[in-house]
């Protein structure tokens, strides 16, 4: 019996299990864990634990804890010897500690543990048989390999997982927030699941989607293959989309790469979750993780809608933001930058932001330089400097995509004057969607763009708007809509442009593959890239689907007033 316990000698299998770890083989009893410097006074709180990682019983009689001073070679003093009755089962602790220690150690004595560079070490009587480290620089004699690094105030020094011993201080043992004397530092079955997002990957239409992770062992026994199943969620939907069985056994810190595979997936942004299924595993919490992705395109749930480059003097570069769904988007942790830099947005743990449908956010360098801004206006934890000819890229707290915007100064935009988008809702890669702001002010921050065109319903075969419209370069109506909704599903269309006389002026749309349904905007130019005249014209969409063998047309007049 060990002295202080009244614990029987008996081993269970329970315990025994513990102890099955592969690797590594040699460890018997090892210095397991170490509180040197508890919170507040040090006094009362100390304690080293020895645990017996072996498959017999130890006889401790004789046995030495010593403390070394780092500063001085050969400096050591005893704290305690084993006395005829103690005894150290299979998988069982000895605690040795201060009186404030809790529970109450099996040998209670004041310890004379400091802050690095100090060390612990155990010896049988006349071998050492584990010795640890902490903290630089140390003499040789009071390290293994490498010294474990100097632990914050109230920080145990802890194996990791128990029984590991590399022969490396600096490995073995980490920083444990919460000290367990007399108990193991790790759970027995415990895995974690870390996403590998694919950063600012789009995934093409119809490709499909693969989303990695990586399963590691942070428990103290190995975990046997086919027992932990991975799956993905998509999009709050209850039923996983795709699933894994890992098939290959995990030894403690041992992980191993996944990827989940789903070839179902339609265009547009999805929220996504994988999930860890493994019943044995005693801490479950690091086993569901978030994240997302986007397929065909940005994520497009809030868009660029304006950008401010060149701002007159006194004033700040800034961009403006717009929601283009129905439901409201909360941007925590999302980021903001060009095409290789983003910076989060400053300030948005504490006081979450959340854009409503069709609500504005402006996010700007300096938002004391931007005033009477009827929205949110927020900062960023860094700022890539605006330039006539750059990217903004938008991307949600994983590094999805949410939008990619590449202008130059050709598309609109000049000193004080903000560069807008005409429709938020069609493609950033048209030149013909933007232009210069033709407010009286330069700009329009957290309002609708001074030459915004808004959506028309569907309604007709071919429908443009605004009709007339006026492409005189004042900013307002310059541009028009072209919508079209056909009664096929695919097609090779044609659009062209006729004057009152019948003449071929333009031709929008050549051999194009189109869905069926789709817009696009046109500045009024004909094909020879010169505007055309005030007038009266008429657009003519041909339409053929060979395999269906199905001909629509429509027809729609559009007036130019110059």
């Amino acid at each position: 019996m060990r002295t202080g316990s009244s614990r029987s000698l008996s081993v269970t299998i329970l315990v025994l299990s513990l102890l099955a770890a592969p690797r590594p083989a040699r460890p018997q009893v090892v210095i397991n864990e170490v509180l040197y410097d508890p919170d507040g006074p040090d006094t009362g709180h100390e304690f080293v634990e020895i645990l017996n990682c072996g498959h017999t019983g130890v006889l401790l009689t004789g046995w030495v804890l010593e403390t070394g001073n780092g500063a001085n070679p050969d400096d050591w003093t005893v704290e305690w010897i084993g006395g005829d009755l103690d005894y150290l089962e299979v998988g069982e602790i000895f605690l040795i500690g201060e009186p404030e220690v809790v529970p109450v150690p099996d040998y209670v004595a004041p310890l004379d543990l400091q802050n690095g560079p100090d060390a612990v070490r155990l010896t049988d009587g006349s071998t050492v048989v584990d010795l640890v480290g902490w903290g630089e620089p140390l003499f040789q004699e009071y390290y293994e390999g490498t010294p474990a690094p100097d632990v914050s105030g109230g920080f145990s020094l802890a194996r990791s997982p128990d029984c590991w011993d590399d022969d490396a201080n600096v490995s073995d043992f980490v920083a444990s927030a919460v000290p367990t004397p007399g108990s193991r530092n790790v759970l027995a079955f415990d895995l974690s699941l870390t996403v590998r997002h694919a950063g600012r990957t789009i995934f093409g239409s119809g490709d499909p989607v693969a989303v990695g992770c990586v399963v590691r062992n942070e428990g103290s026994l190995p975990v046997a293959a086919h027992e932990p199943v991975l799956r993905l969620l998509v999009d709050a939907s209850p039923e996983p989309v795709a699933s894994h069985t890992l098939d290959l056994a995990l030894a403690p810190r041992d992980s191993t790469e996944v990827a989940l595979e789903w070839s179902g997936a339609t265009d547009g942004y999805h929220a996504a979750r994988l999930l860890l299924v493994f019943p044995s595993d005693a801490d479950p919490t690091d086993n569901d993780r978030a994240t997302s992705f986007a397929i065909g395109g940005p994520g497009g749930l809030l868009v660029v809608n304006e950008v401010m480059y060149s701002p007159a003097d006194g004033g700040t570069e800034w961009i403006e933001l717009v929601s283009v769904t129905s439901d409201s988007v909360r941007v925590t942790g999302w980021m903001l930058g060009d095409d290789v830099d983003a910076f989060a947005f400053a300030g948005d743990a504490g006081d979450p932001i959340v854009v409503p449908p069709g609500g504005f956010l402006v996010v700007a360098k300096d938002t004391a330089l931007l005033a009477d801004v009827p929205a949110p206006i927020v900062e960023t934890d860094g700022w890539e400097a605006l330039s006539a000819d750059d990217t903004v890229a938008l991307l949600d707290r994983f590094g999805t995509p949410i939008d990619l915007v590449s202008y130059t100064d050709r598309w609109g935009g000049d000193r004080g004057v903000s560069l807008e988008r005409v429709r938020p809702d069609m493609p950033a890669d048209d030149a013909n969607n933007w232009g210069s702001a033709v407010a009286p002010g330069g700009s329009t921050p957290g309002r609708a763009n001074s030459i915004h065109i808004a959506s028309l319903p569907w309604s007709g075969k071919l429908v443009v708007s605004p009709n007339p419209f006026t492409p005189n370069g004042d900013g307002k109506d310059d541009r028009t809509v072209v919508r079209f909704d056909l009664p096929v599903s695919h097609a090779t269309a044609r659009l062209s442009v006729f004057d009152i006389k019948g003449r071929t002026r333009a031709l929008l749309l050549d051999h194009a593959e189109i869905a069926g349904r789709g817009e696009f905007i046109w500045d009024g130019t004909g094909a020879d890239g010169e505007p055309l005249p005030s007038g009266l014209y008429v657009l003519f969409l041909e339409a053929i689907n060979a395999r269906a063998g199905v001909l629509a047309t429509a027809r729609a007049a559009v007036g130019i007033v110059r």
